[in-house]
């Protein structure tokens, strides 16, 4: 949750998130969107009775900001996974053995 909120820091987007209800975010949906598209707000959406965030109305360039950082993670991985098996650190293992393996 910190790196999103540093990524909704650094996008000029509202650091003050709005919390609503299923039921009102229902209600309320359109003007959440318009607030997350023109305002740049977040707004959580809850649920039960101890109000627990489920889910977000967030600006898209806030995921297209999370999907590229989670994308460059992805590289970074790929790319350490590829030089151990290059320098024979670790081995392959196949799709087959792999599922075998779990069962499936």
């Amino acid at each position: 949750m910190a790196k999103f909120a540093n990524l909704a820091y650094h996008a000029g987007m509202s650091a003050e998130p709005n919390e609503l209800s299923v039921s009102k975010a229902r209600d309320r949906f359109s003007d959440a969107v318009n607030r997350a598209f023109f305002g740049g707000e977040i707004t959580y959406v809850t649920r039960g009775r101890g109000h627990r965030r489920a889910a977000a109305i967030v600006p898209v360039e806030l995921v297209d900001r999370y999907e590229a950082m989670i994308d460059l993670e992805d590289g970074r991985i790929a790319r350490k996974r590829l030089a151990d098996l290059d320098a024979g650190r670790t081995t392959p293992v196949s799709a087959d053995e792999v599922a075998r393996q779990l069962g499936l």
